[in-house]
């Protein structure tokens, strides 16, 4: 007979976001009988509506939901209860009776640092967070500690939890893509002809991510600023992301107005996954400069659909990358070399073509995907929910 689980997280979050879409997709695998041994008991999350309170958060957050968390660990039948993303760890039942593991994506919010790469200081985590916020951190830490396994989805968040929590058990648990739904097979244009009608015949080059410090977006235009004229003049940037600053920094709007990308286009966040997917494929590459990560999608979704990726040598999205595959995080000329050696291959690719030739997916970054596949994903939480008995 399979055991359950039970997911908890805090308030509702889509499957369009990092770690709401790794909580629903733990969800569904449950739901469809793919974590063998294992069946979905239930849900306990929360949805506060449109635009609610402070007062209503923290009361939420703080009071109502642990007390409902905490009378899970008496309800008869429940074998495990698995908290999903380590910003919910308040959550963790005090005495419990059974088992409470809690994933990990990351530990630089709980733990914020600030870094040194190429002379500059790039913050990772807020580092002088409101009072409320060091409150909330404070219940997270302990939470944290009182779990009884941390399933860590990277090498570097598990030595981050071994340093920070020597007496929880961690363990290694990456997080999988489906892989059918990145498949150029699946997914690309008929004939490989225009992934966009609004795409015009050039070296497209893709950025995925928000404009957070530790995104590191003004190394990256710095970078782009350096191009060859004529390299940068047939280079067409898309940034998919939020393209404004939580730190008041210059949009990154303005950053590509102040090192000359003339043809750069802000998509904003709310694109949709089929946008997303048309402009993987007409990309050369995914751009990937950030100074941390808790797993990294952006690469390993861009490899799925066979996309090259020009990704900084930090963890723990190096982790995902083919061996030797990284560029230095602070050599501003290794990236203008990367970035001028894929537009010398776009320009002998279409020179002779009056209809753009789109760039061939790479059969060997779609392979390297397939180790963080979803099937992969299944057997992993399988083997670890049931160690813990």
């Amino acid at each position: 007979m399979a055991r359950k689980v039970v997911l908890v997280r805090g308030g509702m979050l889509g499957a369009n976001t990092g770690i709401g879409g790794a909580h629903h997709t733990l969800k569904q695998t449950l739901e469809s009988g793919g974590v063998s041994g294992w069946d979905l008991h239930g849900v306990a999350e929360y949805d506060l509506g449109q635009r609610p309170s402070g007062l209503k958060r923290i009361y939420h957050r703080w009071f109502k939901h642990p007390r409902t968390v905490q009378n899970l660990t008496a309800i008869e039948g429940v074998d495990l209860i698995h908290i999903t993303d380590q910003e919910q760890a308040h959550l963790v039942p005090k005495n419990s009776q059974i088992p409470v593991a809690v994933t990990v994506h990351d530990l630089f919010h709980t733990f914020p640092e600030t870094k040194s790469v190429g002379g500059a200081e790039v913050e990772v985590g807020d580092a002088n967070p409101s009072f409320i916020r060091r409150k909330d951190l404070t219940k997270l830490r302990k939470g944290l500690a009182r779990a009884d396994v941390l399933f860590c989805d990277s090498y570097a968040t598990l030595n981050a939890c071994k340093t920070h929590f020597p007496h929880v058990k961690s363990v290694w648990l990456p997080l999988g893509l489906k892989m059918t739904k990145f498949s150029p097979q699946q997914t690309q244009m008929p004939a490989r002809t225009t992934p966009s009608s609004s795409l015009k015949k050039a070296c497209h080059l893709l950025i995925v991510g928000s404009h957070d410090p530790r995104k590191r977006m003004k190394f990256l235009f710095e970078i782009l600023g350096e191009l060859n004229p004529e390299v940068k003049a047939e280079c067409h940037v898309h940034h998919v992301g939020n393209p404004t600053s939580p730190v008041h920094e210059a949009s990154v709007l303005e950053l590509a107005h102040k090192y000359g990308v003339e043809h750069f286009t802000a998509h904003g966040g709310d694109l949709s996954d089929e946008a997303l997917m048309e402009l993987r494929h007409a990309s050369e590459a995914l751009l990937f400069p950030s100074m941390s990560e808790g797993f990294g999608y952006p690469p390993l979704e861009a490899m799925a659909t066979g996309t090259a990726v020009l990704c900084a040598d930090f963890a723990s999205h190096n982790e995902l990358m083919p061996e030797g595959a990284c560029l230095s995080g602070s050599d501003k000329q290794a990236w203008v070399a990367a970035i001028e050696h894929l537009h010398a291959a776009w320009k002998e690719r279409t020179r002779d073509h009056e209809v753009h030739v789109w760039p061939s997916p790479d059969e060997a970054l779609i392979e390297h995907a397939h180790s963080f596949s979803l099937r992969a994903y299944q057997e992993r939480t399988s083997t670890a929910y049931s160690d813990l008995f």
